[in-house]
């Protein structure tokens, strides 16, 4: 298994609208081959970012599969008009059951 987490520094006073629109393109990427589980995360910190953590089946199946897919085309063109910066995305090995 595979972490992908992304951090997503939205417009100022769009949280709401994003979340919204979030809610309505998850399920493309729930039903994506390989992903496994996701959550959306608000910061306690600072009101405009989110962390996006995907668990993914491997990394195949997140950066092969789904990136390149009309579902990720579509999951980013509804999240896209709220973002204010691109979004960092980063890998790491998932966290076992002992950790």
């Amino acid at each position: 298994m595979v972490t992908e987490l992304a951090l997503l520094s939205i417009r100022p006073g769009e949280q709401a609208s994003f979340e919204v629109a979030f809610a309505r393109v998850s399920g493309l990427l729930a039903a994506a081959d390989g992903h496994d589980t996701h959550r959306l995360v608000p910061s306690l910190d600072q009101a405009d970012l989110y962390v996006l953590e995907v668990q993914w089946r491997d990394l195949a199946a997140h950066v092969d599969m789904f990136e390149p897919s009309d579902a990720h085309a579509r999951f980013m063109a509804a999240l896209e008009p709220f973002f204010a910066t691109e979004p960092r995305v980063i890998h790491v090995p998932a966290r076992s059951a002992d950790d």
